[in-house]
């Protein structure tokens, strides 16, 4: 377990089993701009299954990230199942917060940690056309773009970040 960050009414926090309405909410308020409402169910599974997945050798971690005291979002990263490489995990912020630093602030500690724990290791993710500008501003290279490959007009690309861009 990490130790919380705490600066500027920012708390970021392992998350824990009663952050999880929270959580949906933060989720829910980004469909459909940038998460379908099939993807809804998945995300409610995987913080149902989080205690389960810090057990396992899937080195996945989740925290969510806190403003004046209210969760206002969440993201981690780990091993997804059948895949070898580590990957970015549901990282979201509450559309109410968007374009306010919070998103960078979260990405910022994520990568931090995720350099201190595997400096040597490459870091991919998913995400849309709409947040793969937010990516490329950290070094994401865009390896693969699948056009309406999460719904339509709602494009997936596949991102890397190799260990030598890690800040």
């Amino acid at each position: 377990m990490n130790p919380p960050i705490l600066s500027d009414n920012i708390l970021i926090r392992e998350y824990l089993a009663r952050d999880k309405h929270a959580c949906l909410e933060a989720f829910r308020s980004n469909v459909p701009d940038f998460f379908t409402e099939a993807e809804i169910a998945d995300f409610s599974n995987f913080l149902d299954d989080y205690p389960q997945l810090i057990k396992a050798p899937s080195n996945t971690v989740y925290e969510v990230m806190e403003y004046k005291g209210r969760v206002i979002g969440s993201g981690g990263f780990g091993k997804k199942e059948g895949n070898e490489h580590m990957t970015l995990a549901w990282g979201l912020i509450h559309k109410d917060y968007h374009k306010q630093g919070f998103g960078a602030r979260l990405l910022e500690h994520r990568l931090s940690q995720f350099k201190r724990l595997f400096p040597n290791t490459s870091l991919y993710l998913d995400t849309t056309q709409h947040s793969s500008g937010f990516f490329g501003k950290y070094g994401f290279e865009t390896i693969l773009i699948t056009p309406n490959g999460y719904a339509p007009n709602m494009h997936r690309y596949d991102m890397c970040l190799h260990p030598t861009h890690l800040r």
